[in-house]
């Protein structure tokens, strides 16, 4: 049962994932247009028929904007803890939806599927991790700060979808962001900048990590190639050690499916 993944789009204008196996097929949030999902996925390699469900990892409307349209348009189920649920429904409409928690399971399309709760600044948001066939891969976006213990979550993946939200030198220029605003990227409930990402990557036990693909950049704070070429730089010795792959997930385009 081979384990798949793509981007079908990430960014402060939208973000989904879509994992794979041959039982089936779930997406990670869903911050697009309907249309414009199910475009992606046909884009990307996947096939809607596919999809079982969608997890939805908190409440800002480029995670959920489309996931409760999606839930009734195709009987998708929806998942997301209970703080995401309150706090995005005005967003969602009427859906049935099933909860999870931090530190629980959730069994779907062969997967299993692991939350765990992050300091960003939505209602009880999670990261995720996915495991079939003793392969594991996540989506780790909306991050706050580096936590306690997320190394080791990350350190357990065979690939991850990993936060790189901003240029610290772009960010401090802008002119169109106000200085609240800015503490506020930057702060404890904010994301993850380039330097961040490829300092956490750098000092990550083990050998598994295989595959990083850099997401969630910043339109306005961030460029691809400062993302990456920050992380190549930062991490240097473990890309060279592991022979780590190394991507950035395009805003509005899919990153096309792969074998994890």
């Amino acid at each position: 049962m081979a384990f798949f993944a793509a981007s079908l789009a990430s960014g402060s204008s939208g973000n989904s994932y879509y994992f794979q196996s041959s039982a089936g097929a779930v997406l990670i949030d869903a911050g697009l247009t309907g249309r414009e999902l199910v475009k992606n996925i046909f884009a990307a390699g996947g096939d809607p028929v596919r999809v079982r469900g969608i997890i939805v990892t908190h409440d800002h409307g480029d995670h959920v904007s489309s996931a409760g349209v999606l839930h009734r348009r195709h009987g998708w189920k929806l998942w997301m803890t209970a703080g995401t649920r309150e706090a995005a429904a005005d967003r969602l409409g009427k859906i049935e939806a099933e909860m999870v928690r931090p530190g629980a399971g959730l069994s779907a399309a062969g997967f299993i599927f692991e939350f765990t709760a992050t300091p960003h600044d939505g209602t009880e948001p999670v990261a995720v991790a996915a495991e079939t066939t003793g392969r594991r891969g996540g989506v780790f976006t909306d991050l706050g700060h580096v936590f306690d213990g997320l190394g080791d979550l990350l350190a357990n993946l065979d690939f991850v979808f990993l936060e790189s939200n901003y240029d610290a030198d772009l960010l401090a220029a802008n002119q169109k962001y106000p200085p609240f605003l800015k503490a506020r990227i930057r702060g404890e409930g904010g994301h993850l900048s380039n330097t961040e990402a490829s300092t956490l990557i750098r000092n990550l036990p083990g050998e598994r990590l295989r595959r990083v693909v850099l997401s969630h950049l910043s339109q306005e704070n961030n460029r691809p190639e400062l993302a990456r070429n920050c992380f190549l730089t930062g991490a240097s010795e473990r890309i060279r050690d592991s022979g780590m792959r190394v991507g950035v997930a395009p805003r509005h385009e899919p990153l096309p499916l792969f074998e994890v």
